[in-house]
C-alpha cells in the first residue's frame, strides 16, 4: 500500500516524444484500441474523460493543465485503473503503461532528496483508510516550505488530500506535481479520484512560495466544485463498460 515507493520501471522503453493527444489521435484509432484492465479503460475512454476537465478550465487556475486519474484501493499495490488524456501528456506514458501499475512509477528517476517522505506516509495513510471504506479524515495537506495553508484548510473537506510532489516523466523529465485525490464510489466499491497538474517553474524563494500559494487557492476553489461532475461522468463510463462486459 505504499503509494509512493521507488520502484525500477518495468516496461520496455519506447520512442521519444508526447503521447499523442486529443487533437493528434484519430477518433477511429482511439475507438477501436484494446482495452485495458477491470474498466475496460482506453484511449477513447481517456479523451472522453478529457474532455470533461477541460470543459471547468478557467483563466483564475493560472493556466494550470489538470487531468485525471482513478485508482482502485481494493486491489493489491492499489493501481490505476482509469486516466484521461492528459495523463499521457503530462507523463510521456501511454494508457497500455498506466493502467495496471501504481502510480509510484512516477517516481522513478526522481533523486532522493526531492521525494518527500511525509506525502508518501500521508498517501499511504488515504489509500489504506480508503480499502477500508472509511472516510479519510486525516491530514488534507502536504505542501513545499513556505506555502501557508491556515487560510485554506477549511475548503478541503473531508475524504481528500493535496500534496506537491517532485516526478519524472518516462523521458526522465522532473516536474513538480500538484495532485487533488478524493474517495469515491463506483458500484458501491471504493475508488480514489485523483486530479493533477505540472506546476510551472520554480518556487524556492519567497515571491515564488507567494505565487505557488495563490496557484493552489484558485486551483481549490474550482475544483472540489467540479468533482461531483467528473464522478458522474465515471459513474456513466462505468456503467457503459459494465453493459459492453456483458454482452460480450
Amino acid at each position: 500500500m505504499d503509494l509512493l515507493d521507488v520502484v525500477m520501471d518495468e516496461t520496455e522503453p519506447v520512442e521519444d516524444g508526447p503521447h499523442p493527444g486529443i487533437t493528434d489521435l484519430p477518433y477511429s484509432v482511439a475507438y477501436h484500441e484494446q482495452s485495458h484492465g477491470p474498466l475496460h479503460w482506453n484511449t477513447r475512454c481517456s479523451m472522453e474523460l478529457q474532455e470533461v476537465v477541460d470543459n471547468f478550465q478557467k483563466e483564475e487556475l493560472y493556466s494550470l493543465h489538470f487531468s485525471v486519474t482513478v485508482a482502485d484501493p481494493s486491489r493489491p499495490d492499489c493501481p490505476l485503473v482509469a486516466c484521461s488524456i492528459g495523463f499521457t501528456e503530462l507523463t510521456g506514458y501511454k494508457v497500455d503503461e498506466i493502467v495496471g501499475r501504481n502510480c509510484r512509477f512516477l517516481l522513478n528517476g526522481v533523486p532522493p532528496n526531492l521525494i518527500d517522505d511525509e506525502t508518501r506516509v500521508r498517501c499511504r495513510s488515504f489509500c489504506r483508510t480508503v480499502s477500508q471504506g472509511v472516510e479519510y479524515d486525516g491530514c488534507s495537506e502536504v505542501l513545499p516550505d513556505g506555502v501557508s495553508v491556515d487560510t485554506m484548510s477549511e475548503l478541503l473537506p473531508l475524504g481528500c488530500l493535496i500534496c506537491v510532489q517532485t516526478n519524472a516523466t518516462k523521458s526522465g523529465e522532473l516536474f513538480r506535481n500538484m495532485f487533488y485525490i478524493k474517495q469515491m464510489e463506483l458500484d458501491d466499491a471504493p475508488y480514489i479520484l485523483g486530479l493533477q497538474a505540472g506546476l510551472p517553474g520554480d518556487y524556492e524563494d519567497v515571491e515564488g512560495a507567494q505565487k505557488l500559494q495563490k496557484m493552489c487557492q484558485a486551483a481549490w476553489k474550482y475544483l472540489d466544485g467540479n468533482m461531483a461532475h467528473i464522478e458522474q461522468v465515471l459513474c456513466s463510463q462505468f456503467w457503459y463498460q459494465a453493459s459492453m462486459r456483458r454482452q460480450d
